[in-house]
Parts: structure tokens; C-alpha cells; sequence
């Protein structure tokens, strides 16, 4: 070769040579050094696709999220694009909460890579992360075409359909991301997979088949954060248990600070709960004050936005719109349809189970059809050229297709379980106890004819400290800063004052949690007169009910009533000071006159 084109040839053996040397120290541990290289030579070659990509995510992990995504947007814009770019550029972006954001980036990539799996398997798992897990599925069902034997993407839908309810589902896609995990001889993925059939399984009621999985999981790994977390969430673990001392060590060395947030979250959750156990308030209130900031950190909240929510749905449903309606049929236009509104933790799953084993009832569980739904009404009718502020009048045309659509899918939903179930026997009225469509009380009122709407209440400390020490799969952001938590409770009670005001009698029922502890029968024959149906001892007999409860209750609807839960924040109490002011509660839970606030 000659003198010419060896000098060609120069520049980009240096950044062959160059890029080799920053990769081996990298993986070597000397980020730093890494980090020095990268910057030396993106003088050189600062439009290099790889050297952009591999100097963001150096600059991601020594935690410099801005510069990672400049980098990696630098290299999503190179001349020479790959994929991989913008898979990090979004992976960064989304684990540093900035999911809104990742996804445009991965909508761009589909345009200019469809056939790359890994894109949509991505797409789906942020869209997943979010509202909008049902989005996720043609995403995941794209990458598993694409990738057929790729166990992440048979395990990421697995979730998914769990998360949608659809246990049966979700066993047979995990069972086939265990197959394949196995065959590529991947421990780590074997156990992540072994630990959501476990959930599957918690879900069905099957505990001991869901604890067998996870104690088989801490037994290979003791550290296993995700297993541990489960084992807690499904039984009493003993002191002696194996796996607890290593759990502690992390814990009490304080290592786990440099772990993942979601599973600093969860150690954080299951020591809280472990101590509350043990009957140590003190500990497992460390525990859980440091869990719940850590997982604050870590979304947006608002309370003045979900003030200004609800009163736009106030001002939206005046009693007027509801002076048309006439007293409930209890034979007519059946399955009818019942709505279990509330705060999470306030007694909508006891209840559900309690009407659920009446054999005329079928409980759906927690619907995500009618938010669905409603959220994706408007964008449709946005995009047809509405003006989103006219939409959101929620006129009676809004009103009816969101009724016809809930009804259309809930029913054919409930025609499949029943199909695998081998029964056809159709309910004469259907569950669905979503807590948080309290908001929608008056569109659940008006959308379909005898819908019936149950709110259930609890003392406000008992509902918001059972909030207070769970950390939740789904979107309650309010619930991770007592102070946040007592505006929600107290933004909530103020709106259902407005239900209460404008609803008619027959439409919406109010039932205490503590008075169905300590009266259950009274109560149940109230709930099933209220819902016009018979009588039936079944429904006293509801722990004995089989069926799929997938909330922090579905354990405790398996057993007895219980009494012990009714004041469990007692103990707690001199830790809930920010909770108590807020609430305007004195340390027993009762009011604080005006006149003690003043002398304050």
C-alpha cells in the first residue's frame, strides 16, 4: 500500500483504535478514564455515530442525563444513524422520567427501521410504563413477530396482559419467554420471568404455587430485590428466613442506594411492611418515609391540577342533567351495570366480593375500560376537528357512545371468561369497582340506563396510611408525600359532596368500611336490596369465593372479616404529623375544633 492511502486510511483506524480503547476501559470500570478518551477524540470526530452513542451513555451512568441525551441525539442525527441510537436516546430519557419525550424519539425510529424489533418492543414498554398500556400490545405483538424466539418480548406482553386482567393470557406468553429464556441460557431472565408467573399465580389465589416460585427464585438468588418484594406482598415472612439477613445487609449498609429506583422502591416498601409486622413502628416508618421519597422523586404531581380537574367536571354535571332520570328497573335492559367508586384502600374490594358471591353477580375486578375509553373518545373526536374545550363539555352524544362502547366491551370481556371458565350463564348485574371513577360518577350515572354507583368510605387516616405503605403498580402519584396524600383525601370528600348534592337516591349508595366490619349482614343485605337482587347467604360466606382479585386487598378478601385494620395507623400516629395537619386531625383521628387551631 502506498505512502496515499495509508494516510487515508489513518483517521479511521485512529477511531477504530480509539473506540476499542474507550470500550475496554469502560467495561473494565474506569468510567472516568473512558470518559477522557471520549471527550479527546470526539474532537476529531464529532459527527461519529458510535462515539456519540457510546459518550452518552458513559455520561448517562456517571448520571449527567443532560449531556447523555445531547450526545445521543447528536447521534441519532449523524450520517449514519442506527437504531441502537435512538433505543438508548429513549431508554434515557424514560429512565430519567422523561417518558413523554422517549416516545416521539421511538416514533421516529419505527419510520426509519419497521423491521427492528427491539424499537417496538420498546415502544410497548413505555407505552406500558403509562396510561396507555393497551397501546402496547400492537407494539409487542409487532416485536415478537419480528423476533420470534426473543424472550423479551414474549415476557414484556406477559406483563402487560397481566396488568389488563388477562391471567390466562399473560401465563400462556410468559411460559414461552421461560422457553426461550432457557434455551439462551439466561439466569437472570429465567428468574424475572419465574417471579411474574409467581404474580400470575398470587393473582388466580394460588398463594402457595406464587411463594413456591419466589422462594425457589431467593434460593439461587438471596439478593433477588424484585422476589423478595413479592414473597412479602404474599405472606408473613419469618425472621429466620434465608433470605432476610442478606436482604437487611443491603438494606442496613445502605448499598442499595446505588441500585435501580424501582428496586430501591421496592426494598424500601418490603422492609416498611416487614417491620409492620414485627410490630416495630419506629423502623418500618424510617422504611417507609424514605420509600415513599425516593419513589416522589420520581413523577409529577399537582394538587392545584386535580383541584381544577374536578371542578371542571363539577361545573360539567349541575343537577339538572340529571332531573330526566327515572327510578331504577331492577328487571330491565340486564346484565346492569354497578360501579364501586372510592380511595384506593377503602373497603371497594371487600365489597366487590361481597356482591360478587351472589350467584346473579359477576365482579369484573378493576376496569380500566372506561378511562379508557373516555380518554380515547376525545382524541377522536379532537382529531375530527372538535375543539378539545368543546369536547370536554361532555355532552349527551359524548355521553352515549362512551356508554355503548364501556358496554360493548365489558360484556363481550366477561363472555370470554366465562367461555374459558366452561359457564354461559349470563349475570344479571356486573362489577366493576375502579376506584378513582368517583370522578366520573355522573357520566356513570347518565351513560347507561340503571347503572347504580356504591362509594365506599373509611376513617380518612386508615384509608390514606394503608395508601401510605403500599407502593402501587398503577398511576396514583398523590400517594407518595403525606402532605399531597391528606390534599387528595380532602379534595376527593369535598367532590362527592357535589355526587351526593345532584345524584338521585337510587343511583348512588354510600357504605362505611368500619360499619361493614362490625355489621356485616346488616350491611351486605343492604348492598343486595340496593342492587335489586334476592338475598343470598353466599354473600356472608365471601372469603370462600373463588375468583380473580388483583388489588393490595386480594389476600385479605380470601380471609374472614378482620377487625384489626380499623384503626392500624394508630401506631403510626406520631410519625403522620404532615398527614394529620393536613387531614385537620388530631392524633386520634378526630377533628381539630377551630378553636384549638387557633390556640396553635
Amino acid at each position: 500500500m502506498n505512502d496515499q492511502a495509508i494516510a487515508g486510511n489513518h483517521p479511521a483506524q485512529k477511531l477504530v483504535s480509539g473506540l476499542a480503547e474507550i470500550r475496554s476501559n469502560w467495561t473494565s470500570g474506569q468510567r472516568r478514564v473512558a470518559k477522557q478518551l471520549c471527550k479527546k477524540l470526539l474532537t476529531d470526530f464529532p459527527n461519529d455515530g458510535d462515539l456519540l452513542q457510546i459518550n452518552g451513555l458513559i455520561c448517562n451512568e456517571s448520571g449527567e442525563i443532560p449531556e447523555a441525551v445531547k450526545s445521543l441525539e447528536s447521534a441519532c442525527n449523524s450520517p449514519s444513524p442506527k437504531a441502537v441510537y435512538f433505543t438508548d436516546l429513549a431508554a434515557v430519557l424514560a429512565n430519567a422520567g422523561y417518558e413523554a419525550q422517549a416516545k416521539p424519539v421511538l416514533q421516529e425510529a419505527v419510520k426509519r427501521f419497521a423491521r427492528d424489533g427491539k424499537i417496538h418492543l420498546q415502544l410497548g414498554l413505555i407505552e406500558a410504563r403509562g396510561m396507555g398500556t393497551r397501546n402496547a400490545i400492537p407494539h409487542l405483538k409487532r416485536a415478537i413477530a419480528l423476533a420470534p424466539d426473543d424472550w423479551t418480548a414474549w415476557s414484556a406482553m406477559g406483563v402487560v396482559l397481566l396488568s389488563l386482567d388477562d391471567i390466562e393470557a399473560a401465563l400462556q406468553h410468559l411460559a414461552k419467554a421461560l422457553k426461550y429464556a432457557m434455551a439462551k441460557g439466561d439466569k437472570k431472565a429465567v428468574s424475572d420471568i419465574r417471579i411474574s408467573i409467581g404474580e400470575c399465580q398470587k393473582e388466580l389465589g394460588n398463594v402457595k404455587e406464587a411463594c413456591a416460585l419466589f422462594e425457589a427464585v431467593l434460593a439461587d438468588e438471596p439478593h433477588n430485590i424484585r422476589a423478595w418484594h413479592c414473597l412479602t406482598l404474599a405472606t408473613k415472612v419469618p425472621q429466620e428466613h434465608p433470605a432476610r439477613a442478606v436482604i437487611y445487609d443491603i438494606y442496613q449498609s445502605g448499598r442499595y442506594q446505588t441500585m435501580p429506583v424501582n428496586e430501591q422502591e421496592m426494598l424500601l416498601f418490603s422492609i416498611g411492611k416487614v417491620e409492620m409486622e414485627r410490630k416495630n413502628p419506629d423502623a418500618a416508618m424510617k422504611a417507609l418515609n424514605e420509600a415513599n421519597k425516593t419513589k416522589r422523586q420520581t413523577i409529577t404531581y399537582s394538587p392545584t391540577a386535580i383541584e381544577d380537574m374536578l371542578e371542571h367536571v363539577r361545573k360539567c354535571f349541575p343537577a339538572e342533567r340529571f332531573a330526566h332520570l327515572g327510578p331504577i328497573r331492577h328487571d330491565a335492559d340486564e346484565p346492569q351495570h354497578i360501579f364501586v367508586v372510592g380511595m384506593p384502600r377503602s373497603g371497594t374490594t371487600l365489597i366487590e366480593q361481597i356482591l360478587s358471591s351472589h350467584p346473579e353477580v359477576f365482579g369484573a375486578g378493576e376496569l380500566d375500560t372506561m378511562v379508557f375509553h373516555h380518554h380515547a373518545l376525545i382524541e377522536h373526536k379532537v382529531r375530527n376537528g372538535r375543539k378539545r374545550e368543546d369536547v370536554m363539555k361532555y355532552d349527551d352524544d359524548f355521553i352515549h357512545i362512551l356508554g355503548q362502547a364501556y358496554r360493548q366491551e365489558t360484556l363481550g370481556r366477561i363472555k370470554r371468561i366465562q367461555a374459558a371458565g366452561a359457564t354461559d350463564h349470563p349475570p344479571r348485574r356486573i362489577v366493576d369497582k375502579l376506584p378513582s371513577n368517583f370522578t366520573r360518577a355522573g357520566m356513570l350515572a347518565l351513560m347507561l340506563p340503571n347503572t347504580r354507583i356504591i362509594h365506599c368510605r373509611r376513617h380518612p387516616l386508615a384509608s390514606c396510611f394503608s395508601i401510605y405503605n403500599r407502593r402501587f403498580g398503577g398511576v396514583q402519584n398523590f400517594a407518595y408525600d403525606q402532605r399531597d396524600l391528606g390534599h387528595y383525601y380532602n379534595t376527593y370528600e369535598s367532590f362527592m359532596d357535589h355526587w351526593r348534592d345532584v345524584l338521585p337516591a337510587d343511583r348512588l349508595i354510600e357504605v362505611d368500611y368500619e360499619n361493614v366490619v362490625e355489621n356485616l349482614e346488616d350491611q351486605a343485605r343492604r348492598l343486595i336490596a340496593f342492587v335489586g337482587l334476592g338475598w343470598d347467604d353466599a354473600c356472608l360466606d365471601f372469603h370462600k369465593t373463588e375468583r380473580q382479585v388483583r388489588t393490595h386487598s386480594a389476600l385479605q378478601v380470601r380471609q374472614p372479616i378482620y377487625r384489626s385494620s380499623l384503626k392500624g395507623w394508630e401506631p403510626y400516629v406520631k410519625h403522620l404529623g404532615p398527614l394529620l395537619e393536613t387531614l385537620g386531625l388530631d392524633e386520634s383521628g378526630n377533628p381539630v375544633s377551630a378553636q384549638s387551631k387557633r390556640a396553635s
